[in-house]
């Protein structure tokens, strides 16, 4: 940890790490390692690791936790082949795309903690572990969403919500994210809420059939097309109580993707904030700091800048075992300011398999 209270988790993409057996490949690998040895940081959330299978994408996972001095196993969690663990904290993905999550030897999983939500659930998928950070369990994510369907991706926003806010009493979450969408955070200002994030990147683009993917667009009276971004996935995220660590901070908006020779967004000028960090409501408190580390080094490496937060684990509000789970406040910011929401009497899900949702059934 960077001081004797602080924690630092990072999201960070690898670009296609193992897409091949070449010298290439292998330099890219190491050039990885060490940007992420060079992070520094406590906890981190990678995302594109590539493997045919579970058990690979396991492997890969373990070998670059060892690379990097890190650790990614879980005691009490079952590995790929259902094995009685410890289970590499990786889920495995349905298009060859995987998220993990790897941390310092002094930081400890809880044993039984982790949670893989792969191709069945997501796009790509989703990885959950509740830490021990200094004597506070606080739950860390790694999530990447989907590059291609606007509406998938604010459908399996939803989705998310669900599997983090679930069940009722589990530790506060961080989720650091390639969420391939706009923020759509507001932030209060005076008596107004406004978007922390209110420049469109696309605004000054000329279309390209890439848009699709990023933009809502109609046409005038011309027939001319007009386009914009689509902030309805970022907006899901944000009413439903995952908050945008940059937003939180108040941090300088600084673009994450757009440097890279292969990101076809930058290859027409446009510079996106694509990755970032969310919390929930209790860890709002404890969020202190916002980085986004871009050198030569992290340019060359990936087509996404590594996103840094730190945090004090005992500024979260994290209610004791003792207090009975109907009388803790389930804190919330919304536009009408801080509040505690209802805990419900049910809890029904909201599409598909409920047993993708622990505390549902």
């Amino acid at each position: 940890m960077t001081g004797p209270d602080a924690v630092r988790f990072t999201a960070y993409n690898l670009l296609n790490l193992f897409a091949a057996d070449t010298a290439e490949a292998r330099q890219h690998y190491e050039a990885v390692v060490a940007e992420i040895r060079a992070l520094d940081t406590d906890v981190i959330a990678v995302q594109e690791i590539l493997a045919p299978d579970p058990a690979a994408a396991a492997e890969r996972l373990r070998g670059l936790a060892d690379d990097a001095g890190l650790r990614c196993e879980v005691p009490g969690s079952p590995g790929p082949a259902d094995l009685p663990a410890p289970g590499a904290a990786v889920a495995f993905g349905g298009h060859g795309y995987h998220v993990g999550l790897m941390w310092r030897d002094a930081i400890v999983p809880v044993p039984g903690s982790l949670r893989c939500y792969g191709g069945r659930d997501f796009w790509h998928g989703l990885a959950l572990v509740t830490l021990d950070v200094g004597g506070t369990r606080i739950r860390h994510g790694s999530f990447h969403a989907t590059p291609f369907s606007r509406g998938m991706r604010a459908d399996q926003n939803e989705r998310l919500v669900a599997a983090v806010t679930r069940p009722a009493g589990e530790p506060p979450v961080l989720v650091g994210a390639d969420w391939n969408t706009e923020c759509a955070d507001r932030i209060l200002t005076g008596q107004t809420w406004n978007l922390y994030e209110p420049s469109d990147p696309y605004a000054g683009a000329e279309w390209f059939e890439d848009l699709i993917y990023q933009c809502q667009w109609d046409y005038d009276e011309t027939g001319r097309r007009r386009h914009w971004a689509d902030r309805r996935p970022g907006d899901v995220l944000w009413a439903g109580g995952l908050h945008d660590a940059a937003a939180v901070t108040g941090a300088r908006w600084q673009p994450t993707t757009g440097h890279h020779p292969s990101d076809v967004y930058g290859a027409h000028g446009i510079r996106r904030r694509i990755d970032a960090v969310r919390v929930t409501g209790p860890l709002v408190p404890a969020v202190r700091a916002h980085h986004v580390r871009d050198t030569a080094a992290t340019r060359a490496a990936s087509d996404h800048l590594p996103v840094t937060v730190e945090y004090l684990p005992a500024a979260a509000h994290v209610y004791p075992l003792s207090l009975s789970l109907t009388r803790r406040p389930r804190l919330a910011l919304s536009p009408g300011g801080w509040y505690e929401r209802p805990h419900p009497t049910s809890l029904l899900p909201l599409w598909g398999r409920m047993s993708n949702f622990p505390g549902l059934m």
